[in-house]
Formats: structure tokens, C-alpha cells, sequence
């Protein structure tokens, strides 16, 4: 299981997504890049978290095979199961997006 708040994470960017009424969030951990979506604005709830990877490489928390972006968008299961925590952990860093 992950521990979100060990993981030496690095925001990319966070803004408000285009396409629903929530927030995007881009980052990296150990050079691979995640989005996480969050829906409702005024009250967040975690959607979920994609795997943005620019080359072919193995997910190293689910162990998946990812091919490049836009192809390799694939869930990643293991923050997946810690969304709660990955929610909490960036409105506690980053509470200005919130």
C-alpha cells in the first residue's frame, strides 16, 4: 500500500479542468507523470488518477505496462486505492487550488 505522504511527489500544474466541474491535477513521482481529477469544485471528491507517461515504461506502483500518451492513459490501479489520501494530501499542500 502507498503511503501518499512519503512519496516525493512534484506538482506539475493545477487548474480547474475544461471538460467537467472539478480540478486536474498534473505530477510526478520519480520521473513519471500522473493526472489526478477531482470533481466538484466547492465540495472535491477524488475521480481518479491517470498514468501521462511521454515514453513506454512500467508504472512503478501498479507494475503496469504504459504506453505513451494519448494511448497509455491507463487508471493507475495502486492510487486508485488511495485516492482519499492523495485528496488530502494536496488540499493540504496546495490549499489555494482548493
Amino acid at each position: 500500500m502507498l503511503v501518499i505522504k512519503e512519496l516525493p511527489i512534484e506538482v506539475i500544474t493545477i487548474y480547474p479542468s475544461k471538460s467537467f466541474d472539478g480540478i486536474e491535477i498534473l505530477f510526478r513521482v520519480n520521473n513519471h507523470n500522473y493526472q489526478f481529477l477531482i470533481g466538484n469544485s466547492k465540495n472535491p471528491f477524488p475521480i481518479n488518477v491517470k498514468h501521462v507517461f511521454k515514453e513506454k515504461a512500467v508504472c512503478p506502483f501498479c507494475k503496469k505496462k504504459i504506453l505513451a500518451v494519448p494511448l497509455g492513459q491507463q487508471l493507475c490501479l495502486e492510487f486508485q486505492k488511495n485516492l482519499p489520501a492523495l485528496l488530502q494530501y494536496f488540499q493540504e499542500k496546495y490549499p489555494h487550488a482548493f
